[in-house]
């Protein structure tokens, strides 16, 4: 395990768990911000069950989330683990300093140069930024998003940019629902029923931001658009491990490249590519700020009580 740390903030970085976050610590609080490890830290294999290892923390998800077949040629019969290549791994480390580190990787199965770096902007502000370089014949087709499990003890309120927002479940039906509502409950600051988990994505975002207000603190995920135009959200209360006796609950802000958590069923242009002998890059900044005025505001919001139409909660 490696750290980086600024007057504010420490973070926990554990490369040879696919290069995770273990965690990320508020140094005047002490709080610890991401679901703290369940298991043992142990580096899994490719062909391993990421849901039998530590499944805490923030992982990047690369080239799918989902496991599931690769859908073009010449690896349409390679099989992608569940969370991605990514996870399955451990990351080289190029570079490491009391701010900074970088990490490498190459894919197991598609032919690619991944870079990975997390380095502080500032005291409160961490940036994550990657490149993936296709060292192969053919175009790669691919997936990202954040992964970061945030704990959540009760009260939050999630705050998009204004605007006409709109969202889908994962898995997909047929309906469109708009942000915040659920029926007749605002899922931007009122938890779904106890002992479910939800994974919408949000589109129609005008700007590349979203803030999650704790009653200790705030989080704020900026991002670029062009290269992260949706905004995936897990909600997990209590719903999560299935198979174990500790479920938790948290919050998962997902900034990410594509509406879906597979590389397979939404039309092929709605995916980007990465053709051969080219790089993408893009990144993500994270700002953590102390919210301790707002304490009694948004607790306030979790005793609001509403009727619900039931819907298909996972």
């Amino acid at each position: 395990m490696l750290r980086l740390e600024s007057s504010a903030l420490l973070v926990d970085i554990l490369p040879e768990v696919g290069g995770k976050v273990g965690q990320i610590r508020d140094k005047a609080s002490g709080r610890d911000l991401l679901i703290q490890a369940q298991r043992a830290y142990r580096t899994i294999a490719f062909d391993g069950d990421w849901l039998q290892h530590d499944t805490s923390g923030m992982d990047d998800c690369f080239p799918n989330v989902a496991a599931g077949a690769y859908p073009e040629s010449p690896w349409n019969s390679t099989q992608l683990p569940d969370l991605g290549e990514w996870t399955h791994s451990a990351w080289n480390i190029a570079k490491f300093g009391a701010d900074e580190l970088v990490m490498q990787m190459t894919g197991h199965v598609l032919p690619y140069l991944a870079v990975k770096t997390i380095h502080f902007t500032d005291k409160q502000t961490l940036e994550f930024s990657y490149s993936v370089e296709n060292r192969g014949q053919f175009p790669l087709r691919y997936l990202w998003s954040a992964h970061p499990l945030i704990a959540v003890q009760d009260a939050y309120e999630l705050r998009l940019p204004p605007g006409d927002l709109t969202f889908k479940f994962f898995p997909p039906n047929e309906d469109v629902y708009t942000w915040p509502w659920l029926g007749r409950r605002q899922i931007s600051s009122e938890w779904i029923p106890h002992g479910t988990t939800l994974k919408i994505f949000v589109t129609g975002l005008s700007e590349g931001w979203c803030t999650l207000a704790l009653p200790g603190n705030i989080l704020r995920f900026t991002f670029d658009l062009c290269a992260l135009p949706v905004l995936g959200i897990w909600f997990n209360n209590f719903g999560f491990p299935r198979e174990s006796n500790r479920p938790f609950r948290c919050i998962a802000v997902e900034p990410c490249t594509s509406p879906s958590d597979l590389l397979d069923n939404l039309d092929s242009a709605a995916y980007p590519r990465i053709a051969a002998g080219e790089t993408a890059r893009w990144s993500m900044q994270l700002t953590i700020l102390p919210h301790e005025s707002c304490e009694a505001q948004v607790r306030s919001k979790s005793r609001r009580v509403t009727s619900f139409i039931d819907f298909p909660f996972g």
